[in-house]
């Protein structure tokens, strides 16, 4: 595990790249597992907050409950930090805890990603700001997109992927395309 890049990641990351592979609904992009990509990929660190988080979205029959399971069921991947006795105080800038609990874990491992999917609003400019100059900034997109242009993932299941984002959680088409025609068409 030492010899994998250190990845820092959010709630939302891990809940997005679990749900294409729970979700059983024909529009659902099939044939790889972009959470096991990222887990064989990196060496993810969490804060405890990440965990609690996913374990607060479990309880119901719905298609994130279904995702924080599967995402708790791999959790012997994660390298889990109790990082709350060691930040004085939250970031202030609209952040959740696990957001801000990952920049803070980010910055002090010197991780080489922070991933957030914060990309629709300007939080994602925030977190830039708070993260260290070191830290490579990437989305659950952009991830996908560099695991296909690694031969990680198919570069037809991230497409898929990147449609299914933009249709059901209505991301940034522009973004997306921007992502695809630099990584899956040039």
């Amino acid at each position: 595990m030492a010899d994998r890049p250190i990845s820092v990641v959010d709630t939302n990351v891990l809940l997005n790249l679990a749900t294409p592979v729970v979700d059983g609904r024909p529009a659902a992009p099939t044939g790889a597992d972009p959470l096991k990509a990222l887990l064989v990929t990196y060496n993810v660190h969490v804060p405890a907050s990440v965990v609690g988080e996913l374990s607060m979205a479990t309880g119901s029959d719905d298609l994130l409950s279904a995702a924080a399971k599967l995402v708790l069921n791999a959790s012997h991947h994660l390298t889990t930090h109790d990082v709350d006795a060691k930040i004085d105080e939250p970031l202030d800038y609209g952040l959740d805890q696990g957001e801000s609990d990952g920049i803070w874990l980010a910055n002090d491992l010197e991780a080489a990603l922070f991933i957030t999917d914060e990309f629709n609003s300007t939080n994602y400019l925030f977190v830039s700001l708070a993260l260290d100059d070191r830290n490579t900034l990437f989305t659950t997109p952009h991830v996908l997109c560099k695991f296909a242009s690694q031969g990680i993932i198919p570069p037809e299941y991230v497409d898929a992927a990147l449609s299914y984002y933009g249709d059901t959680k209505q991301w940034d088409e522009q973004y997306l395309n921007r992502l695809r025609h630099k990584y899956l068409r040039d």
